[in-house]
């Protein structure tokens, strides 16, 4: 592609312009699809808070919460012997063996029974949101969340 022709040689460096931005285009689409899931998934980030820091902003939600099953079922664990069973505590404490949840009574004695975050999720992005759609967007409860421990041998009665 060269010419001897002046008006053709500034056509090509035009062409060669053109096809080195679209080069750079392209690589930073990529560069962006590449690292951008880290950006969404935000959520998979975030770390358990705790009920406390729950009632400090909803503090009707928390109380109401005392009078469900669900705020004393660590209890029934305890009384069969069955308190560090790796396969009963996912489904009777709050963020079992992940970041801010339960890992035992000894260090996380506030995050026993199911809680807030054990449906919403872990709060701490939550907590951290700047504008109230975006408080709103960083919890959610997902679809069949409750079979995941009232569902065949666990509990087949719910």
């Amino acid at each position: 592609m060269f010419y001897s022709n002046t008006k053709h040689k500034g056509l090509e460096v035009a062409m060669r312009q053109l096809i080195c931005i679209m080069a750079m285009g392209i690589c930073a689409v990529c560069l962006f699809a590449l690292f951008a899931p880290s950006v969404w998934s935000e959520k998979e980030k975030a770390t358990y808070v705790g009920m406390e820091k729950c009632k400090e902003c909803h503090p009707e939600h928390v109380e109401s919460y005392y009078s469900w099953k669900y705020s004393k079922n660590f209890r029934i664990i305890q009384m069969r012997r069955k308190d560090h069973d790796p396969n009963c505590l996912p489904c009777h404490t709050t963020g079992y063996g992940q970041k801010g949840g339960f890992s035992s009574m000894e260090e996380t004695p506030g995050m026993v029974n199911k809680q807030c975050e054990s449906c919403h999720g872990p709060a701490s992005l939550h907590l951290k949101a700047p504008t109230k759609l975006e408080h709103q967007e960083t919890l959610s409860i997902p679809e069949n969340l409750c079979t995941t421990c009232h569902s065949g041998h666990k509990h087949p009665g719910y």
